[in-house]
């Protein structure tokens, strides 16, 4: 079971600025699939690691000033 989560609204200096952020969300334990649509990222946690991957999502997104949306 997943949980399903949309990251929007990310702010990107640069290109190696959006690179960094996608490794960061790319080591988060738990997260078993981006998709980028848009602007958007559709992310799937499992439910076994969700607490903890949602609050580094939070942290990534509060350094981007993005917003999430938990499905």
């Amino acid at each position: 079971m997943t949980t399903e989560i949309e990251i929007s609204g990310a702010v990107f200096k640069c290109k190696t600025d959006e690179d960094i952020f996608y490794q960061r969300l790319s080591e988060v334990k738990g997260i078993e699939k981006i998709i980028t649509n848009d602007s958007r990222q559709l992310v799937s946690v499992s439910n076994i690691n969700k607490n903890q991957a949602i609050s580094d999502i939070v942290a990534i997104c509060d350094m981007w000033h993005a917003t999430m949306d938990t499905k």
